[in-house]
């Protein structure tokens, strides 16, 4: 497995016990995204999103952008409903503030397990390339090379 987000919700107030919901602006809870990350080999990676280090997403259309019906299949908000325009959603607050850890998290997953296939990729192209001065020119065989040369 890839990795794992967990959702978590701090209070910053010592005798809270269940936090207000929704949030709203200048409640004393803290919303934040921990996105964990556990490898094959011990690798492992927690990063942690919240407002220190993160903007909220804006929610609606951006200003001067008319709602259109989407294409099939995309998943992106339009502002448009089978029967005209939607109301445009309230802006900031909580949910507006997960929705961008959520981006957040999804760009610093991509950007990480990037880095990860793109070393792999090196290593692998080093043994080829070992593989080919060593073995008079014939790196590490593809898929269905060996059943080839067997059938042969």
């Amino acid at each position: 497995t890839a990795g794992s987000g967990v959702l978590t919700m701090a209070s910053n107030s010592a005798n809270a016990t269940t936090p207000p919901f929704p949030v709203t602006a200048g409640s004393d809870v803290a919303l934040s995204i921990v996105a964990s990350f556990s490898l094959p080999g011990g690798l492992s990676d927690n990063q942690i999103f919240d407002l220190s280090n993160t903007k909220e997403a804006a929610l609606g259309l951006p200003d001067g952008v008319d709602a259109v019906k989407p294409p099939p299949g995309s998943y992106t908000y339009s502002g448009m409903h089978d029967h005209g325009p939607m109301i445009p959603p309230k802006e900031g607050g909580g949910v507006a503030a997960l929705v961008g850890f959520a981006n957040a998290a999804r760009k610093a997953s991509d950007k990480y397990l990037t880095e990860i296939i793109e070393e792999e990729k090196a290593a692998a192209a080093a043994v080829d390339s070992i593989g080919a001065v060593q073995g008079g020119g014939k790196g590490r065989q593809k898929k269905g090379e060996k059943r080839k040369a067997e059938l042969a």
